[in-house]
């Protein structure tokens, strides 16, 4: 299968859309994150369906309770439309979440009070098309494939 300049263009550029993602969610840095998604995007995680802002919202509230996040993107397939406007790609992720002891309300997964870490892996089933010259995600179902939760060492 030959790709095209457009497609291998594509694909870097969708890439750097998933990896701003990661940065955004690691950082905390709610304008990158929004900024990867369309106005009418529709997001599902977990037990969350809404829109990008609900989704912010919701994702500030689980990560309050958590310091430090390292989201890692592996393996990225694509499914471009004949037109080469919309692609569906699944994206595998690996996220890892360090939540400090001491914690006992509010967070994830059970802590017991104390130092944990919480493991997810998945895949970020997304819709996106090209608007306005960049590529954007208008549709999100994220899947946890496993999840582990283990006391940190530190």
């Amino acid at each position: 299968m030959a790709l095209t300049m457009d497609e291998l263009s594509a694909r870097e550029e969708i890439r750097d859309l998933l990896h701003r993602y990661c940065k955004g969610i690691d950082r905390k840095d709610w304008a990158l994150v929004r900024s990867c998604f369309a106005d009418d995007h529709v997001h599902r995680h977990s037990t969350f369906v809404g829109s990008p802002d609900e989704f912010i919202g919701f994702a500030s509230a689980v990560l309050g309770t958590i310091p430090a996040t390292h989201h890692t993107i592996g393996n990225v397939h694509f499914a471009f439309a004949e037109d080469g406007l919309s692609v569906a790609t699944e994206a595998n992720f690996v996220a890892y979440h360090f939540i400090e002891a001491g914690h006992l309300e509010g967070t994830p997964v059970p802590t017991h009070g104390k130092a944990t870490d919480w493991i997810v892996a998945g895949r970020y089933c997304d819709r996106m098309e090209k608007r306005d010259g960049r590529w954007i995600i208008v549709a999100r179902q994220a899947y946890h494939d496993w999840e582990r939760v283990d006391a940190a060492n530190t």
